[in-house]
């Protein structure tokens, strides 16, 4: 028996709405935790994240804005950061941390570069890079 076209095409369409659905769940988990984790730690004026997973995989963008009065106490802040994202259970390894940290002095930027990373490093690298596991 032949099907019409048009319920192949309300099946495909049916199986697709429960990914994307899914997918929202966890980049809103994405962005809270990431926001939060980084807001626990001193020296976090504000952060924000932007997260997406689609179709098994995504991106994370955030902007964090950090209190520091020269570069040395903006890393210092960035790696208190860091070491918070790798001790939280809640942030999946393959995430992607910060590109770069922002004080409200726009002179003043620093990256994981400053702290040993090659590029933006994932939690799972930060997690390695400290030695810290999860608890």
């Amino acid at each position: 028996m032949k099907r019409p076209w048009w319920l192949l095409a309300v099946v495909v369409a049916g199986s697709v709405l429960p990914v994307s659905a899914c997918s929202m769940g966890v980049a809103a988990k994405c962005e809270k935790t990431f926001a939060e984790v980084a807001m626990s730690v001193d020296g976090v004026i504000s952060a924000k994240w932007d997260c997406s997973e689609q179709f098994g995989g995504g991106w994370q963008r955030a902007d964090v804005v950090i209190e520091a009065a020269d570069k040395k106490e903006a890393v210092a802040v960035m790696d208190a950061v860091l070491k918070a994202f790798a001790a939280s259970p809640d942030l999946e390894d393959r995430w992607s941390t910060p590109q770069k940290y922002k004080t409200q002095d726009p002179s003043i930027i620093v990256s994981a570069g400053d702290v040993g990373f090659n590029g933006t490093p994932q939690v799972r690298e930060v997690r390695e890079h400290y030695g810290i596991t999860p608890g």
